[in-house]
């Protein structure tokens, strides 16, 4: 069923307990043009150690508010994922295919999705200011779309980057450097990542056109590969904490659905309509939903 929510609605699902214990992950994937029915489509499925909440919340620090699904109380906090009032998505995956130490050792600046969220409008905007944005950072991968196209950032060291844009047909990725030109940086490819690409790219490649929040939604929920390679983990390697979907069309509002598991409590699902109404609304510091 598909109905507006207000920012604090809250109802109720289920308490699921979760057993995992360390590790990032996260896996990305993403659909335009006419396998998004003419706009685009975009998904995340973010795993971590469960050692913390995620919380969603609404802010204007820039030109343009977002909302950003945060991590709070853990050693990593901050924004890893958000969509702005012009439907300029970013979702982030780990590139844990370089050493944890040497990734922390690269110098760079950070912030660029709250950058990017508060600052851009479009996926062209980016591109014209790529070298810019992206030249400095630390290692990492971004998937970022508007209802036209999607992007697919490999951050690699040094500098070095690689931009992979999509304005019709899919795109897939988890935790190590697809592009040739960064291969070199893959010293070590975990098999949960490789399980996981490969799984998510069968089963979006598999699946009925157009691509849907619905389809996209079975998807995240995958346990295919067993609790530390599927696409929702549970595992001791992996833990997928949160779904995050977004399909924008050709013209009218995107549509958001969100799914947060929080450790020992109740499974939170929400829709929201991202139109005019929902950015009009005062910034919030808190949005908790359940359905």
């Amino acid at each position: 069923m598909n109905k507006r929510f207000s920012l604090l609605a809250v109802v109720s699902i289920l308490v699921l307990e979760v057993p995992c214990f360390q590790a990032s992950g996260c896996t990305l994937w993403g659909a335009a043009g006419g396998d998004a029915g003419g706009g685009t489509i975009i998904s995340k499925n973010r795993d971590w150690k469960p050692d913390h909440v995620q919380v969603l919340k609404v802010r204007r620090d820039g030109k343009y508010a977002y909302l950003g699904l945060y991590a709070e109380g853990n050693k990593e906090p901050g924004i890893k994922q958000g969509v702005n009032e012009k439907g300029l998505c970013v979702t982030t995956a780990s590139a844990s295919s370089i050493p944890k130490a040497t990734r922390d050792a690269q110098i760079g600046k950070s912030g660029l999705m709250t950058t990017l969220l508060a600052e851009y409008a479009s996926c062209d905007q980016i591109l014209a200011d790529k070298e810019k944005l992206f030249s400095n950072r630390k290692p990492s991968f971004l998937m970022i779309s508007d209802r036209k196209q999607i992007l697919m950032l490999e951050e690699g060291l040094e500098g070095h980057f690689a931009v992979k844009v999509v304005k019709t047909g899919t795109v897939t990725h988890s935790n190590h450097y697809l592009e040739p030109s960064l291969a070199e940086y893959n010293q070590k490819i975990g098999e949960s990542s490789t399980t996981r690409l490969d799984r998510i790219s069968e089963l979006i490649q598999a699946a009925r056109r157009p691509l849907d929040i619905s389809s996209f939604a079975e998807m995240s929920l995958d346990r295919h590969d067993g609790a530390n390679n599927s696409l929702w983990r549970t595992g001791t390697n992996g833990c997928t904490l949160s779904s995050w979907i977004l399909q924008s069309p050709v013209s009218g509002p995107p549509t958001l659905r969100v799914l947060i598991v929080n450790p020992g409590k109740p499974e939170e699902l929400e829709s929201f309509v991202l139109d005019k109404k929902f950015w009009k609304q005062p910034p919030a510091l808190v949005l908790s939903y359940r359905k």
